[in-house]
This record gives C-alpha cells, structure tokens and sequence, in this order.
C-alpha cells in the first residue's frame, strides 16, 4: 500500500490525517478476523465449560477455626459488590450455630475471597461469603439447605464486618 504523508494546511510541518481518514488496524487485517473468528467463539463458548469440569479444591491454605473442611464453589460479580459462595457439607449433618463459623467466615474473606476478587481484576468494596451445606442456584430458594451469609466492607486489603 502506498503510503504518503499529508501534512496539516497552514501548520509547516504538522501530520494530519489521510482524505477518508487513518488506516485503522481493522482496516488492515480485514481477511484476518474471518479466519480468527470461529476460534474466538469457540475459546469464549468451551471456557466455561472447561472451568466447570474441574474439580473445586478443598481449602487447605486456611486453617478454619471450626476444623471444618471448606471447598470454594464460584464467584458471583455484581461489581461493587461481589459474592464468593463455598460448601461446607458439615453444616448439613451437625447443628452448627453461627457462631461456631463466625470466626471462619472472616477467615475465608481475608485469606481467600479478596485474593480471589482482585485476582480475577475486580476492585470490591463489598464482598458477601455464602457457606452452604451443598451447591444450590444462586437466587433459589432451598429450605432444605443449611446457609451462612455474612457481608463484608473491603477497605485497604482488609475484609471488614458489615451487618445486612
């Protein structure tokens, strides 16, 4: 392609843009976003799909101190306010008070849930730790489900009690 450069009227020595406007880089690789295209869609479309075929580690890096074992589950943004949900199966089979995992719940947004957050590129103000006795919906109901909510406000690395 030839390339000449315009200069600005009036203005000695100034570049200014072609008659029609710059070469933009789509304009450059038209034939190259054909062939990317369907690959594009395919990483997008099986991603997920990979991300959920694994299986979700049990937390060890954090020493609860209920002695419970804590698997993380998923992330559910609504930047600012980001949701980090973890199953807990002994919440099911033994009547845990709350306060019991209190101590935990603070645990797993510090040492876990912030990582986690920020790592994924989020910038949270408000982070709510779900534990549950096994996987639910997000949003549906499910009596038969143990749950544990807690809210947290995040101010300089730090995961701060909130009441709801």
């Amino acid at each position: 392609m030839n390339r000449s450069k315009v200069y600005a009227p009036g203005v000695p020595g100034a570049l200014a843009a072609p008659v029609g406007g710059a070469a933009s880089i789509a304009r450059r690789y038209r034939g190259c976003r054909l062939f990317f295209a369907p690959i594009l869609a395919l990483a997008v479309l099986c991603g997920p799909l990979r991300a959920q075929e694994e299986a979700a580690p049990v937390l060890k890096d954090i020493l609860p101190t209920s002695g419970l074992e804590f698997t993380y589950h998923d992330v559910i943004a609504e930047p600012p306010l980001w949701r980090v949900r973890y199953v807990v199966p002994a919440l099911d089979t033994a009547e845990l008070p709350f306060e019991e995992v209190a101590g935990d719940i603070e645990l797993l947004c510090t040492q876990d849930a912030l990582r986690r957050v920020t790592d994924a590129g989020g910038e949270p103000a408000t982070i709510v730790i779900t534990l549950m006795s096994e996987p639910v919906d997000f949003g549906i109901m499910t009596p038969d489900v143990t749950q544990f909510f807690e809210s947290f406000f995040v101010q300089s690395d730090l995961c701060i009690w909130e009441a709801f």
